[in-house]
């Protein structure tokens, strides 16, 4: 068979996977949450699902959930070597990890050994699918309600869902749709891609909308979907997280950053707080948490001229050794922290994917996805992602999402300064589970 290829743009806040597969048998739409998708767009949509519960208390061995939150945290530090550029970044690692994983769950052979080479997993297709269960039920129990304090309202949702969407009557491979409702909580919503292609993609681009509170939009663009699309995996990520000690709009003032295309003008947030401060070679780390003390994100301020260089030095045992760092050392910060909000993307990942060493999934054949499909006639077409980030006063609000479409054929009292004048990096983490859900660049915060 000829090798097929084709290019659309790619999307953000979430995942969605259009795969050319699909299956058999329907029961009422049960999606829930944590990893099930809910209500709206896509309500009242006959649904496929295995018979098997999702598994709301996965009790992997430490050692393969450690290895997951790495591998994940690897992989998102690898794929930003390849969409770095000199222009602000928002991307989730996690959502692209997500989607992945459960394409991953259907490849065999060669595109299976592949896969788990760029996903850095070394535990096996079954314990991937385990431990990262677990980490699906984690992130769910960072919610906090809102709640009243001295400082104002405060809350924090992290939203993270999975569904997929398949053409209806087309055969799926029992396992494969245990591995997503037991693991991933998806069910499989039955469309009529063959007959209205249109239709289906406006339905699906709506659940991504419902699930990340209306900023992730159009994430399948026209034509991405076909009458040959079978499968479109699904899963959207929404964040919000109020500042555990939120910024006075009193001291926000304009002030210059340097941008490297010239100094430009941008609110600037102030405070000396309590903040993880630490120094290393070529830049400065310091750390504001969010309400309920579960998720932070890491800033991290080069020094001037040094981008690249720390850049170059991201890893999963980088970010680990600098929490640590940050943990063992509190201190009294000053920020000065500029508010920016942009949406990055839609952007195709493919082409990085393929440069990371992921090549067989791309061209049937050699794409081998039979683990997911008895006909053996899938390979992925897209992978697209999205994403948007704002942060004021009060907190941050993130949300990602990305498309694999797969078709047939210090001290304290010592004052820190940290004042992000020039070019910086940031990372939305779950500090009790070590995954980065958002990495971010911010080169020219007005744009």
């Amino acid at each position: 068979m000829a090798t097929m290829k084709k290019s659309f743009p790619l999307c953000t806040l979430g995942l969605v996977a259009a795969l050319a597969s699909a299956c058999s048998g329907t029961t009422d739409d049960a999606s829930g949450n944590p990893g099930g998708g809910q209500g709206g767009a896509s309500a009242g949509i006959a649904e496929a699902r295995s018979e098997k519960a999702f598994d709301a208390a996965p009790a992997p061995a430490a050692a393969d959930y450690a290895a997951l939150v790495a591998a994940a945290n690897d992989f998102g530090f690898d794929l930003y070597k390849k969409l770095g550029d000199d222009k602000n970044l928002i991307y989730s690692p996690i959502s692209v990890t997500t989607a992945l994983s459960m394409t991953y769950a259907g490849a065999k052979g060669a595109t299976a050994t592949q896969m788990a080479a760029v996903l850095h997993d070394g535990l096996g297709q079954p314990a991937w699918a385990g431990a990262f269960n677990k980490l699906i039920v984690d992130l769910d129990a960072r919610n906090v309600a809102l709640h009243k304090t001295n400082d104002g309202d405060k809350s924090l949702k992290l939203h993270l869902v999975d569904a997929a969407f398949a053409q209806q009557g087309y055969e799926f491979v029992p396992a494969y749709l245990d591995t997503l409702g037991v693991h991933y909580n998806a069910g499989v919503k039955l469309l009529d891609f063959a007959g209205d292609a249109e239709g289906s993609r406006k339905l699906i681009n709506g659940w991504v909308e419902d699930n990340t509170e209306q900023k992730i939009k159009d994430l399948l663009p026209e034509g991405s979907i076909s009458g040959g699309t079978r499968l479109v995996l699904a899963n959207a990520l929404y964040f919000y997280g109020s500042w555990t000690h939120p910024f006075q709009k009193a001291l926000t003032s304009s002030e210059a950053f340097h941008a490297p295309s010239g100094d430009v003008k941008v609110d600037t947030m102030h405070g000396v707080l309590a903040a993880p401060y630490a120094e290393g070679d070529g830049y400065k780390v310091a750390e504001l948490g969010y309400d309920g003390g579960a998720v932070a994100m890491t800033i991290v301020l080069p020094d001037a001229g040094k981008l690249a260089d720390v850049e170059q030095g991201l890893s999963s045992s980088w970010l680990a050794k600098t929490a640590v760092d940050l943990a063992a050392n509190p201190a009294e910060v000053s920020f000065g922290l500029p508010k920016f909000k942009f949406t990055w993307g839609t952007k195709e990942l493919v082409d990085s994917l393929e440069a990371l060493g992921m090549k067989d999934a791309f061209s049937l054949p050699p794409a081998d996805f039979s683990g997911m499909e008895p006909k053996g006639e899938l390979y992925v077409s897209h992978v697209m992602h999205q994403a948007f980030v704002g942060v004021d006063e009060y907190g941050t609000e993130a949300a990602a999402a990305t498309a694999v479409v797969m078709d047939v054929g210090s001290a304290p009292g010592d004052v820190k300064d940290f004042i992000l004048d020039r070019p910086f990096l940031f990372f939305v983490r779950d500090t009790t589970s070590g995954a980065v859900l958002f990495t971010g660049k911010v080169i020219d915060p007005t744009k």
